[in-house]
């Protein structure tokens, strides 16, 4: 499958099963509107699920900060989304 032909619920199923194996717990326990943070997700963590977006999503060199501008898969989806379509990504407003 193409990465242009990723839907946003292909990459949000990316993203569970990376943030989940990375958490230590299945993907049905993982929320999508949950920070990672509230995961343990470190700086290492992100890494190792930036290194499996870039993979799956075809993505080369995302901007370092993703992870952290869009804490949550339901954040995070649509930006990598928008990424892979060369689309310009706004940081999520989430009241931080």
């Amino acid at each position: 499958m193409s990465t242009k032909n990723l839907t946003i619920d292909d990459v949000k199923r990316v993203l569970v099963e990376a943030v989940a194996a990375e958490a230590g717990i299945a993907p049905a326990e993982l929320a999508t509107d949950r920070p990672f943070t509230d995961y343990g997700l470190d700086s290492m963590a992100a890494l190792s699920v930036g290194m499996e977006i870039e993979d799956v999503c075809g993505l080369t060199d995302p901007p370092v900060d993703l992870l952290w501008d869009h804490p949550t898969v339901d954040t995070l989806a649509p930006a990598l989304v928008a990424l892979m379509n060369a689309e310009p990504v706004a940081a999520a407003t989430d009241g931080r």
